[in-house]
């Protein structure tokens, strides 16, 4: 088994002349891999077997449906290629290449997308250069290239995490970008991999993953918007179960209570909103700080450094699994395959209207978060009211501890002054523990929060979260 397979799926790659010997002739999609390589003889070189979908499209018209053809075409030649290459239009590559890397699980050889900005049969074509160094990754061990066994996108001399890609130019050669995300491979007379960027090797059995639910909107906030309109896309769509809100800067949005109570509402109706930014570097920052509150007091998940790519497939993934609302939720804001940096866990205890002054709570940390990879530990208490008549200052302290078997305790003095039946943002407690769970991880899976007040008080929520990086 020495062959790659090349998969066609239509654009500008693809098109060759509909006379042939006539360059002025209309292009049309190629219909055989003789057709593509005709002109150009070392592509006969390459040990390759062809196929393509049934329909070569535009890829505008590419839709989920495309991606489970092109997935479960990998599925059934998967034991017979030991790499891929996916021949794509340009607009919707970076859509497709997220979407497969959810779908392709326990990957463990090359699916690299390619596509060019001129066919391959004009003057000064990029599709030859492209073509060629993505079958050479895609052979890894037959051209003496390291194994790069994820879903990636080589185009003029990059090789980028196909799912932290995005188009970057319409017509540049310099097509495609990783803004969050190094490449994993750069190319010159030499051919160059961090090997330290690429993703490990899966030693569990192939497997296709492919359900998704395009029951999913992209909703971009800007200044003077009419909170209203959100709300009437809302309710004129009652099948739509997920929103990707791209709003400013790291995640901030309106915090007018108009804004705020529709965002509400669309949680309410168990529809999931995800916070991406609009710029095309950085990420958002929704529940490291306390700024984020009311976001988050709202229903809103973090999407990370999600690209609107990845985060809009990954949330039609995960629909497409069939999970709960809360599931959803909790997945979105976990990497599954390299697609985002941070992961955040986040438990939440309510108060359920007891009054006390002492309310405790135990939690298990994942398995999977390892103490060097610790961003950040919050504790949030919200909604904090007292049955006291005049304005008085109530000491509230948090106290962070392992099991028995870690005995160091780190107590927090928090104090401030709780103004009865006020719900704002100051009658909330915001606290990191970044050094105490750091220490805790390094023994001890279990984490036990005391809440302790010098007067009896009742509250809303307590949320214990956990942000891990993955660099």
């Amino acid at each position: 088994m020495s062959k790659i397979l090349i998969i066609n799926t239509g654009g500008t790659i693809g098109m060759v002349h509909s006379e042939i010997g006539n360059p002025n002739s209309p292009l049309r999609p190629a219909n055989s891999w003789s057709e593509i390589a005709n002109e150009h003889p070392i592509l006969k070189r390459f040990e390759t077997g062809y196929c393509q979908i049934k329909e070569l499209i535009d890829s505008s018209d590419c839709n989920f449906e495309t991606w489970i053809e092109i997935a479960k075409i990998i599925e059934k030649e998967y034991e017979n290629y030991i790499g891929f290459v996916i021949l794509h239009g340009t607009d919707t590559m970076a859509y497709t290449a997220s979407a497969l890397s959810f779908v392709l699980k326990n990957l463990s050889k090359p699916v690299v997308l390619t596509g060019s900005q001129v066919p391959l049969q004009k003057p000064r074509s990029d599709a030859l250069q492209n073509l060629i160094t993505s079958i050479m990754i895609a052979g890894h061990e037959q051209y003496g290239v390291r194994l790069i066994p994820e879903v990636s996108i080589f185009f003029r001399d990059t090789l980028l995490r196909g799912n932290r890609s995005r188009k970057l130019d319409a017509s540049n050669y310099f097509g495609f970008s990783s803004p969050n995300f190094l490449p994993l491979a750069e190319v010159g007379g030499d051919l160059t991999i961090d090997k330290d960027r690429i993703l490990k090797k899966g030693n569990k059995e192939f497997y296709l993953d492919a359900a998704f639910d395009n029951n999913v909107i992209i909703i971009e906030i800007f200044p003077s918007l009419k909170p209203i309109y959100i709300k009437n896309i809302i309710d004129s769509n009652p099948t739509l179960k997920g929103v990707i809100l791209k709003t400013f800067g790291n995640g901030n949005a309106p915090t007018n209570k108009e804004f705020l109570e529709v965002i509400k509402y669309i949680n309410s109706k168990n529809i999931v909103v995800v916070d991406i930014t609009q710029c095309s570097r950085g990420f958002v920052k929704m529940g490291l700080y306390e700024t984020s509150a009311k976001m988050v007091d709202a229903g809103v998940i973090s999407g990370s450094d999600l690209t609107p790519e990845a985060a809009i497939t990954k949330l039609m993934y995960l629909l497409g699994k069939k999970l709960s609302f809360q599931e959803v939720k909790n997945a979105m804001k976990i990497d599954i395959v390299g697609e985002q940096t941070i992961n955040q866990y986040d438990w939440e205890f309510s108060c359920n209207s007891k009054k006390s002054n002492i309310f405790n709570f135990s939690i298990a940390a994942p398995k999977n978060a390892d103490e060097q990879d610790i961003l950040k530990s919050v504790v949030r208490v919200t909604g904090i009211e007292t049955d006291l008549e005049n304005d008085e200052e109530i000491e509230i302290q948090v106290i962070i501890q392992g099991d028995k078997e870690y005995e160091s305790i780190l107590k927090t003095n928090y104090k401030k002054k709780v103004i009865r039946n006020n719900s704002n943002l100051s009658n909330d407690v915001h606290l990191n523990f970044n050094n105490t769970i750091k220490a805790l991880l390094k023994v001890s899976r279990n984490i036990e929060i005391t809440l302790k007040t010098s007067k009896e008080v009742q509250w809303n929520k307590l949320a214990f979260t956990l942000f891990t990086e993955k660099v």
